[in-house]
């Protein structure tokens, strides 16, 4: 008859020592995993040069993802460094002919325009409709500036900027300016008589302190605002043309 004999084994003090760092390191690991996840600004940027702008695209990764699923939002931080004015610019049949429409006034043609642009250079989007081309019922209330077709899906774009005269852009404004559009993209989503996938919040920051007090003011922001609108956020360099008065 066996005897069966359990073996323990002890760790020396320099095994402790790598077993200890092993954990660290996993634990390290982790937390910048977990940051990756709900931080926009920790990515490996792809990038888009053009002869009339450069982009640096941020996660393509998520906000495709994040166009794609119908129940979730989310922000994507890219940055741009405008080559040439708009007036100069080699546009594309979808930018030239927004920018010969009439839209329903005020001074963000040249925003809307420059924003499609992008969609269209860096995600092969393609104009479906312009601002006033957009049919909604009732109609008096929030509108949308454009739709195009992206990854698939029909989708509704609505332009603004992130901008100062007077100071910086602070957290305030930032909440303000996010409450204001978000809740404009939920009505005209409600009222529209087309049928997009989702919108897109397209924001134009005048500098990275705007563009951090946008992001920081995100995330504060309950569920139900935020909905399932995803907010592309561009820092916009030597950009003069979309942050005139």
């Amino acid at each position: 008859m066996g005897i069966a004999v359990k073996q323990t084994k002890t760790f020396t003090r320099t095994e402790n020592q790598t077993f200890t760092q092993k954990n660290d390191t996993s634990e390290i690991r982790l937390r910048r995993q977990k940051r990756r996840k709900t931080s926009p600004f920790i990515f490996k940027p792809q990038f888009y040069v053009g002869e009339n702008f450069a982009v640096k695209l941020g996660d393509v990764v998520r906000f495709r993802r994040n166009i794609s699923s119908i129940y979730t939002g989310g922000i994507v931080v890219t940055e741009m460094d405008q080559l040439r004015t708009i007036k100069s610019m080699k546009l594309s049949e979808g930018s030239i002919r927004m920018a010969r429409t009439p839209n329903a006034g005020g001074s963000s043609q040249k925003s809307e325009v420059l924003s499609y642009e992008m969609l269209q250079k860096c995600y092969n989007a393609k104009l479906d409709k312009t601002e006033m081309e957009i049919q909604y019922f009732p109609y008096g209330g929030s509108i949308t500036d454009y739709t195009c077709r992206m990854f698939g899906f029909k989708i509704g774009v609505s332009v603004t900027r992130a901008m100062k005269y007077r100071g910086n852009f602070t957290l305030e404004d930032a909440e303000y300016l996010l409450n204001k559009k978000l809740n404009g993209v939920e009505n005209s989503t409600r009222n529209t008589l087309e049928k997009w996938h989702k919108q897109i919040l397209h924001i134009w920051a005048s500098s990275s302190i705007a563009a951090k007090a946008i992001v920081s003011s995100y995330f504060l922001l309950p569920k139900n605002i935020k909905s399932n609108t995803v907010v592309l956020l561009t820092i916009a360099k030597n950009n003069k043309d979309i942050f005139d008065r």
